[in-house]
């Protein structure tokens, strides 16, 4: 990786958490006569350095929570029409639904698919599921960078075996 490919990459990452970043620093805005403010603070400074310093190194490291291939959300109403096509698979014979001969299930959806908002939530819940995993990251970035350098130092002077 050249060095315009890691800066590239580096500023990439800062990019991917910076609505994290105004939510934190904006959290204690403070209006003036001036105009508005932002206290520079211990927090503020943790903050701003955190996410300069420990963030993009962390998301690497952390990659795994931010797959795309997590826990989908499943709505009840797919989920009960699964169970009951599998109930009619597995249950009926001849694909009756009935003894008095019906052919069909008459409360079955009409359409090939069920009408649910699967589709739609599961993007929003991955969104905020990077979003959490973002705001944590950069608010114990320092804690998880220390605490991987003293696991990496104990390693290293961990006699082998």
């Amino acid at each position: 990786m050249t060095k315009r490919q890691k800066v590239w990459h580096y500023l990439l990452t800062l990019l991917k958490g910076v609505a994290i970043m105004l939510v934190l620093l904006t959290w204690d805005l403070k209006r003036t006569k001036a105009g508005w403010t932002i206290p520079v603070t211990y927090f503020t400074t943790w903050i701003f350095l955190s996410w300069l310093v420990c963030y993009p190194a962390l998301r690497n490291k952390y990659q795994s929570l931010y797959s795309k291939n997590g826990e989908r959300f499943e709505t009840y109403k797919h989920r009960a029409l699964t169970m009951h096509r599998q109930d009619i698979g597995n249950s009926h014979v001849n694909r009756r639904w009935t003894p008095n001969g019906v052919a069909a299930n008459p409360w079955e959806y009409t359409t090939g698919t069920t009408q649910s908002t699967d589709e739609i939530l599961n993007p929003v819940l991955i969104f905020a599921e990077h979003l959490w995993a973002t705001f944590l990251l950069i608010l114990f970035g320092p804690l998880l960078a220390v605490l991987a350098g003293v696991m990496k130092l104990v390693s290293l002077l961990r006699p082998s075996r």
